[in-house]
């Protein structure tokens, strides 16, 4: 018999939800915002080509290079990344260059004001807007990362001349 007087359906019911186990619920990494922006990269980056070795087009014989020209292009990038500069020169130089897209931005948003009365434009300049948020928060999180991920989007900024946002 039960001391406490409750029911045996709820005293089931408390022993199973002790025995339940807890959940805990993470806080999200600092730097996951980075991380997503780096994984977008990643994912433009990886597009596949395609295969024309086994096309039977007239073309094909002619439009084959040496293997001379295409390795010399390789050893061009494996050179400039075997190069990298210091960490600090990295970071100098990639707060340069976002703080350059940042005024090329915000030069657009002076010249859209004058054109604010025409449809679209204040989504536009919303749009501008976020990029510019994006970019500073990404120079801000950058000057506290890690060496690989700094040096991860130093590649793809100025070795693979791509894009920041």
């Amino acid at each position: 018999m039960q001391a406490t007087g409750a029911s045996p359906e709820k005293s089931n019911a408390l022993s199973e939800a002790m025995n339940k186990p807890q959940l805990v619920v993470a806080q999200p990494d600092r730097y996951q915002n980075l991380l997503d922006t780096i994984a977008l990269i990643d994912k433009v980056t990886e597009t596949i080509g395609e295969d024309r070795s086994g096309d039977m087009g007239g073309a094909g014989g002619a439009m084959t290079r040496s293997g001379s020209g295409d390795a010399s292009a390789l050893s061009a990038r494996a050179q400039a990344l075997a190069n990298l500069p210091a960490v600090p020169a990295m970071r100098a130089q990639l707060k340069t260059y976002i703080e350059s897209e940042v005024k090329q931005l915000r030069r657009e948003v002076r010249r859209s004001v004058h054109r604010a009365s025409r449809p679209g434009s204040a989504y536009s300049m919303n749009q501008l807007y976020a990029k510019i948020r994006r970019l500073n928060a990404l120079l801000a999180e950058l000057m506290e990362a890690s060496y690989e991920v700094l040096k991860r989007v130093f590649v793809r900024v100025f070795i693979d001349k791509q894009s920041v946002v």
